[in-house]
């Protein structure tokens, strides 16, 4: 039994990670024409350039983005500064939430395989690298055992154990 659930891990695992970029590259497409209606939609006075005024609708432009997508510095944002500056942003982001992801099945496939372990009561979330664990469990061994299967994972920045133990 511990065989078949070992595998079915490994190939979802497997999948995810092979149809990412397949998933990536159609993003990309439908992202052009998304962000064309963005630009012309927040191009209020319609002048093909976007001012920082228009742009505070917009959060990613939010913390400095403005400057770092006026290339040319002329104070405005043309559609080509706007549309590779927030596609490149999320793209980051895309990248990251598939890092969290892989980094989230991998401590869950290592619960699985753990003896004596009880990885359904076990709720793994990843954010930035950090592992954030919550459930219960029934002893503080199973609890620090859990933390460090967590920390065990390529990737994993740090853990965050918030696993109770039962009563």
């Amino acid at each position: 039994m511990q065989f078949v659930k070992t595998k079915l891990l490994l190939s979802g695992l497997a999948i995810g990670l092979i149809s990412s970029p397949v998933l990536a590259g159609m993003t990309d497409e439908i992202n052009q024409s998304s962000y064309q209606r963005e630009f012309k939609f927040l191009d209020a006075d319609g002048n093909g350039k976007l001012s920082p005024a228009e742009l505070k609708k917009d959060e990613v432009f939010d913390n400095g983005g403005f400057s770092k997508a006026d290339k040319n510095h002329d104070g405005n944002l043309s559609e080509d500064e706007y549309t590779n500056y927030k596609s490149a942003v999320q793209q980051k982001e895309a990248k990251r939430i598939a890092k969290d992801s892989a980094i989230t099945t991998k401590v869950k496939s290592k619960y699985l395989i753990e003896k004596n372990f009880r990885s359904f009561k076990v709720s793994v979330e990843t954010k930035d690298g950090i592992v954030i664990l919550s459930g219960f469990v029934n002893d503080e061994a199973t609890k620090m055992r859990a933390a460090q299967i967590a920390a065990s994972v390529q990737g994993v920045k740090s853990v965050k154990n918030g696993l109770v133990v039962k009563p």
